[in-house]
């Protein structure tokens, strides 16, 4: 009797780590025929150019007044960067 939510707790364990793998293998499928998706039409690089003269501006207005993560965002928001990149170019401003 003691044993049963034990047993049970083990059972709802098992049954969110696989559906949880699912979901990751899932994950990485799609993340790669995205990858496909975008090599194949030239768009890893589209981004940065559709960055105005006037939104680079701003950008560095806002890392003058150390604003970064304000910048990412205004960044992401304009552009549809990833955070990673939006991140990167903003450091080299």
């Amino acid at each position: 009797m003691e044993y049963i939510p034990m047993v049970l707790i083990i059972i709802m364990f098992t049954i969110f780590n696989v559906n949880i793998n699912v979901l990751q293998r899932n994950q990485k499928r799609i993340e790669s025929k995205l990858n496909i998706i975008i090599e194949h039409f030239g768009l890893s690089e589209l981004s940065e150019e559709h960055i105005s003269d006037e939104l680079k501006d701003e950008l560095i207005r806002l890392v003058e007044e150390n604003q970064k993560i304000k910048a990412i965002k205004k960044l992401r928001e304009a552009t549809g960067m990833g955070l990673k990149e939006a991140k990167d170019y903003v450091d080299s401003l």
